[in-house]
């Protein structure tokens, strides 16, 4: 993980966000709790953190997304129309539930 602030503020200091922090009545540190996934905000203007470290892993995925593109199919069912990943040979409808298998694309 490497957090910067999007407004490219100079600390680089971030407080956690969606924690609970834990003080015994000297105030003193005994745990924390993360509520959810962890969210970092910038100290110095509020702004939500950027994890630098996630942006290989977020290009990979969408070079992924890109070299396999959705479809698009109807329900026989309930004619929902809705998108499923290219290779996908079932497919459920996201509406009704119904499964179907779906033949190839050309």
């Amino acid at each position: 993980m490497y957090l910067a602030c999007p407004n490219r503020c100079s600390t680089n200091r971030f407080e956690l966000w969606n924690a609970s922090v834990f003080v015994d009545s000297s105030a003193r540190y005994i745990d924390y709790k993360v509520a959810d996934a962890p969210l970092y905000r910038c100290t110095e203007c509020g702004s939500p953190a950027v994890d630098l470290g996630a942006v290989a892993e977020a290009m990979a995925e969408d070079r992924l997304a890109e070299e396999s593109p959705a479809r698009e199919f109807a329900c026989p069912s309930c004619e929902e129309l809705f998108s499923a990943p290219k290779e996908q040979l079932v497919v459920v409808c996201p509406a009704c539930g119904q499964t179907f298998p779906v033949a190839e694309a050309p």
